[in-house]
């Protein structure tokens, strides 16, 4: 007579009293809400850091190199490692980019780059990194005056406040008696090209995927960049034996830092962030150049600069404070909340049979008896309910 063999499944009892479970739940939430608290703090230092600290990287290589060329190189770099590891990712899946796509990353990369990045480059030829950084601080004022004149959005009363603030700020900066006011304009019209490619890329229907998105922005700014480079004659008067290491430290800072780096902080935040706090970079990054324009480069904060300043990230504050709100889901603040609701969780939980076992496969995801069938619990821990960015929060990208 045949045998069938038996095989006994893993044992999947409880291993601890009933009573101890919502104590190691609330352990295992808590562990897993500081981490994420952790996480965002991270990000957003060095998105207020590094973003910045481009400034004064900027006035540093353009005071020896090309502007337009200079940036038509750095995003030629980072567009395509931020293209490689989109690939790599399988960040492309589901998503086949299209003859289109490529023209719309043209158009919008730029306006946003060439338009916005390369016109704020082109007047730091001429006026200090800080003023350059308090200019571009303008983005979300020009965002609001669009968003208003040319969709009808409505506005609250402390975002009406900011705009008044933001443009007395303007006026305050744009003195008619200084020799620079040509770059003070130019930079301007580079912070209102930044905003209405912000608006353009937002109504553009490109890649879903961000990363993607940004990889062809950048492409796409990249040879924007080259062409009007070459059309204002940068490839003569100046030779690659010209160019001093403390430059060249300062183009690999602005690929590498800025552009890869800084944005993949920021687009991080973005998915795990409010709106609110992703938007504080936009007047914390103004202090850090002001900052470091004086303490590198020696550069003199005059009284008219600082009460400019002070107007225009004051506007800034009431602009990102003050739109409408939208509904966004609580942060969890113990275990239980982190757990409640979380269907990959309670998968786990019934999978795994008890928390406690679910906690030790935490520490040891090696002991999983499940291995073979693919399935990990890490990720249910991963998928914590976390606030939703708001669908604008591309807006405020700089």
């Amino acid at each position: 007579m045949l045998m069938r063999s038996v095989v006994t499944a893993p044992d999947l009892s409880l291993s601890v009293p009933l009573q101890r479970l919502p104590l190691i739940g609330h352990r295992i939430g808590d562990i897993v809400v500081a981490r994420r608290v952790a996480l965002i703090a991270c990000a957003l230092g060095i998105v207020y850091v590094v973003w910045g600290s481009t400034y004064l990287a900027i006035a540093v290589v353009v005071a020896e190199v090309p502007p337009m060329l200079m940036l038509a190189v750095r995003f030629l770099l980072a567009g395509g490692v931020l293209f490689v590891v989109a690939v790599r990712r399988g960040d492309r899946a589901g998503d086949p980019i299209r003859p289109r796509h490529l023209l719309q990353a043209v158009v919008t990369g730029g306006l946003l780059l060439v338009g916005g990045t390369g016109m704020i480059a082109l007047a730091q030829t001429r006026i200090s990194s800080g003023l350059a950084a308090l200019l571009a601080a303008t983005v979300p004022l020009f965002l609001a005056l669009f968003a208003r004149g040319l969709f009808g959005d409505r506005l609250s009363g402390r975002a009406w406040l900011g705009l008044l603030v933001g443009l007395v700020g303007i006026a305050v900066l744009v003195d008619p008696a200084g020799g620079e006011l040509g770059a003070v304009l130019l930079a301007l019209f580079g912070a209102a090209a930044w905003a209405a490619g912000s608006l353009r890329s937002r109504m553009a229907k490109g890649p879903r995927r961000p990363l993607v998105a940004a990889s062809l922005e950048m492409l796409g700014g990249a040879l924007v960049f080259a062409v009007v480079g070459l059309l204002l004659g940068e490839t003569s008067g100046w030779t690659l034996s010209g160019v001093s290491a403390r430059a060249w430290v300062a183009f690999a800072y602005l690929v590498v830092a800025g552009s890869l780096v800084a944005y993949t902080a920021y687009s991080w935040l973005l998915r795990n962030a409010s709106t609110t706090l992703v938007g504080t970079y936009a007047y914390v990054n103004p202090v850090v150049a002001v900052g470091l324009g004086a303490l590198v480069l020696g550069e003199t904060v005059e009284a008219r600069t600082a009460l400019a300043g002070a107007l225009v990230l004051g506007s800034v504050v009431l602009l990102v404070t003050g739109r409408p709100g939208e509904p966004v889901p609580a942060q969890p603040t113990s275990g239980a909340d982190v757990f409640a609701g979380n269907r990959r969780w309670s998968r786990l939980q019934r999978r795994i049979g008890s928390l406690p076992r679910a906690a030790r496969l935490y520490r040891d995801p090696g002991a999983l008896p499940y291995r073979s069938t693919g399935y990990d619990p890490l990720d249910a821990l991963d998928d914590v309910p976390v606030p939703e960015p708001a669908s604008d929060a591309e807006e405020l990208r700089g």
